[in-house]
């Protein structure tokens, strides 16, 4: 496929977004799952914390739910099959076919089933595809596009944060490969982006570690978006995917080095984060972050953005007692979730430090 037939594609289905996301929610297709959003700033660091109490029980709100539009579990039956992602679809879960060009595999553009956000998107490979692998250099550039384009709508621009949750130890549900979209606010995006904005390095063809924070959070600069086209040639798509595909590569490289080095294993898995600036890469140490009495809160690639999800107000409070304070003396508030979830900061400094290539705020290096 040509360079106008994969943008074509991409356009086409995030203009069909909205109305079948309403369609899917108004069929029974999708649940939707009310929440309340606080922003809560630590540290000269911005978190989002989504309080979701449907997540509490979630057969009880799906029940409510399809009461509300007169389905029943026989309206709702998939057939059998091994993924919710696998082909054939549910109708009114599809949104559009991304296609592939130069003869690579598209992708399946999905709104998720169980939503807590709006319009919550989901690019599924075609074909069976391990989750615990990392996407290709063409699934990588097909959610780079699908950010771009919708950063660049004419009448409905939208600021997207692209994710993926590299294993079951890094928070997949699913085995089936999947890139994952949402929306953040067009001016102060996602967190994450309020704490790496105030960073420099010499080298931006390189990896670098992010020393604002605790634990190791690798990144690597994008081609500046600024400076790219609203329409993508055939060369500059091949650009494009190289340039992703080079990233990509150098931080897995830079992640699977610092875990030799230090005798850890690779089954916690790992979070890839994309914006239109940066691609962020996570490897991870837990799955998860306990609490006082026995509950735990589950971390994906949107705890490294900067955003929580608990499922009540209580959890959110006995988050907030357990993280205000730590008797070793280290990390204190929600940043430490994230250090508990991830690996030292310090692995990943070693060849950085050789190479010159650590990230220092601004104001630490005047």
């Amino acid at each position: 496929m040509s360079a106008s037939a994969v943008q074509t594609s991409i356009k086409t289905a995030l203009g069909a977004l909205p109305s079948k996301f309403s369609k899917a929610r108004s069929s029974g297709a999708l649940y939707f799952f009310d929440s309340e959003v606080k922003d809560v700033e630590q540290d000269g660091n911005r978190f989002q914390i989504r309080v979701c109490p449907a997540l509490q029980d979630k057969a009880k709100a799906k029940r409510e739910a399809d009461a509300k539009v007169g389905n029943n579990e026989q309206d709702q039956a998939e057939p059998n099959k091994s993924s919710p992602f696998e082909p054939p679809y549910v109708e009114d879960l599809f949104v559009g076919d991304l296609q592939g060009s130069q003869g690579e595999e598209g992708m399946a553009m999905l709104v998720i089933q169980y939503a807590v956000l709006p319009e919550h998107l989901l690019l599924c490979t075609k074909t069976q595809q391990p989750q615990s692998s990392p996407p290709t250099p063409h699934q990588l550039l097909l959610a780079y596009l699908t950010i771009h384009a919708a950063s660049k709508h004419s009448t409905n621009k939208k600021k997207i944060l692209a994710f993926y949750n590299g294993g079951e130890g890094a928070g997949a549900s699913q085995t089936w490969r999947h890139l994952q979209c949402i929306e953040v606010p067009r001016n102060e995006g996602a967190p994450i982006e309020e704490w790496v904005e105030d960073l420099e390095v010499e080298r931006k063809d390189k990896p670098f570690v992010n020393t604002r924070l605790p634990h190791l959070h690798l990144m690597h600069h994008l081609p500046p978006a600024k400076n790219l086209s609203s329409t993508w040639t055939d060369e500059s798509l091949d650009k494009m995917e190289m340039s992703l595909a080079s990233a990509m590569v150098s931080l897995l490289d830079a992640m699977y080095d610092a875990l030799r080095r230090n005798d850890a294993g690779r089954d916690g898995g790992w979070n890839l984060l994309m914006t239109l600036d940066h691609l962020h890469l996570i490897p991870r140490s837990k799955p998860n972050f306990q609490l006082p009495g026995g509950s735990k809160l589950e971390v994906n690639s949107l705890a490294f953005a900067g955003m929580l999800l608990v499922k009540s107000n209580e959890e959110l409070e006995l988050l907030n007692k357990t993280t205000e304070t730590n008797e070793n003396g280290g990390t204190q508030g929600l940043m430490r979730v994230l250090e508990h979830c991830g690996v030292p900061r310090a692995w990943g400094e070693w060849e950085e430090a050789a190479e010159g290539t650590l990230a220092e705020p601004v104001q630490q290096q005047l």
